[in-house]
């Protein structure tokens, strides 16, 4: 950007709220985190500060953003609103502000597209390239992608369902970054069932039901978050309906997203289950160690910014959290954290990560399935005695049961093949190894057995 650009008075604003912060914060904290911020551009109301990298500028806005906003505010006189941004992508917001008259004329055959305006509550990290695929997510993924590349036509609507933290909400915004990347004018409408409700509701009460309708049935992409929360709410519904079949009609995109397959979702009704099967579901499983394990790795890759974190402690991570993917990130982003400010100089060992973070393991333990459930319930599901999935006995439904149970064990504890086979009866972790290929392949070939094993994961 222009320095020009950046009035004296935005400038003597930024100068005086740094020497507030440094006085707030202390020279440890203002030295790690806020002197490499710089001023990038600024609005009567509005300033935006570029920060050295995408790890940085993250930590600052979830740790420090009220006291930096309201350090500016005061030195300002007034309220001003203040975005922070990784020094690349500042410079890009940069260059799209630049006026008119200040940018080099050429020929309009060879100008530029406009930059896309991306939602603001979609996440900029949320791309398909920052999303690792394995197994348990790899026909969504596919289907995410297909219908990004053909809108309306591939798989309309697509409904992603699956539990919280495993990536649905990854999956959309990459859909709209992908849109929006190929063609800078589609309009895009981001939002979860809960504030599409509460938007409606407010809209009733003031009479902009009109703007209201405008805003949903005029979108290219309609994405709608966590559509459980439609359950009961009939006026809702019916204003969705509406909203679905104007959109389907003309070709544009719907995706939805769920915890759950939309027929297991208490009152919804009928005819909309019944519109939300004329695309495709996908389903998001649990993402077994290697995945999570992909996936720290990248993270770390991505957000570590030259601080050290040992292999053993991703190990750790990925075996601690194996049903919120969300919550997995969100320790390596403390550690991180802790690494850059605290203990730049030396890696995060195992030691310090399990102190650091005791609490949030002790919470993920207490929602952990632990391996006797495993065993009492898919003894039910076979009709047979619990102790026979850990005997010696070998009939054959009692050999698939406990199979059965070894991968269910696998995917869905922080167990090593040597416990779970412990286990099971004292088993060695080669058995418990060829249990895991025999489900595996039979999960491939068998419907019945696919549906089975789902069923018992799901009721896990």
């Amino acid at each position: 950007m222009e320095t020009d650009l950046i009035t004296s008075a935005a400038t003597a604003i930024w100068e005086r709220a740094k020497e507030n912060l440094y006085s707030i914060v202390g020279e440890r904290v203002y030295e790690s985190w806020f002197s490499g911020l710089e001023l990038s551009d600024s609005g009567d109301d509005t300033m935006l500060l570029s920060a050295e990298g995408e790890f940085a500028a993250i930590w600052i806005r979830d740790n420090y953003m009220d006291v930096l906003a309201n350090q500016i505010s005061l030195a300002a006189g007034r309220n001003v609103k203040v975005e922070i941004a990784a020094r690349e992508e500042s410079r890009k917001r940069e260059s799209a502000r630049i006026p008119a008259e200040k940018a080099p004329e050429r020929p309009s055959a060879a100008a530029p597209k406009a930059p896309a305006a991306v939602p603001p509550s979609i996440n900029p990290r949320n791309t398909f390239e920052s999303f690792v695929v394995g197994e348990s997510n790899r026909f969504a993924h596919a289907a995410a992608l297909a219908v990004a590349q053909n809108i309306g036509v591939a798989f309309n609507p697509l409904f992603i369902y699956g539990a919280t933290g495993l990536g649905k909400t990854h999956l959309m915004h990459a859909i709209a970054h992908f849109v929006l990347k190929n063609n800078p004018s589609a309009a895009i409408a981001y939002i979860s069932s809960e504030n599409f409700v509460n938007e409606y509701v407010s809209a009733l009460r003031d009479g902009n039901i009109a703007n209201f309708r405008r805003r949903y049935r005029n979108t290219d992409v309609l994405l709608i978050d966590d559509v459980q929360f439609f359950a009961g709410k009939e006026r809702c519904q019916e204003e969705f309906f509406h909203t679905f079949n104007e959109l389907f009609n003309s070709g544009r995109q719907i995706v939805l997203s769920c915890d759950k397959p939309i027929n297991e979702v208490a009152d919804i009704e009928q005819r909309l289950v019944s519109r939300f099967g004329w695309g495709v579901s996908v389903d998001i499983q649990a993402p077994d160690y290697e995945t999570r394990l992909a996936i720290l790795q990248k993270k770390a890759a991505t957000l570590g910014r030259g601080t050290a974190i040992e292999p053993a402690v991703l190990d750790l991570l990925a075996r601690k959290f194996t049903k919120n993917i969300r919550r997995m990130e969100g320790a390596l982003t403390n550690l991180i954290g802790y690494a850059s400010l605290v203990n730049s100089e030396n890696a995060v060992t195992l030691e310090k990560a399990r102190d650091l973070l005791a609490d949030a393991f002790c919470e993920e333990e207490e929602s952990q399935v632990d391996i006797e459930k495993i065993q009492k319930k898919t003894a039910e599901c076979f009709n047979i005695d619990p102790a026979e999935i850990v005997g010696k006995r070998r009939p054959a439904n009692i050999a698939i049961a406990r199979q059965i149970a070894m991968f269910i064990s696998r995917k869905l504890t922080t167990h090593s093949l040597q416990e779970i086979g412990r286990r099971f009866g004292g088993r060695d972790h080669g058995t418990v190894m060829h249990a895991i290929k025999v489900v595996s392949d039979a999960i491939e070939s068998d419907e019945n057995m696919r549906r089975r094993v789902e069923y018992l994961m799901k009721t896990l």
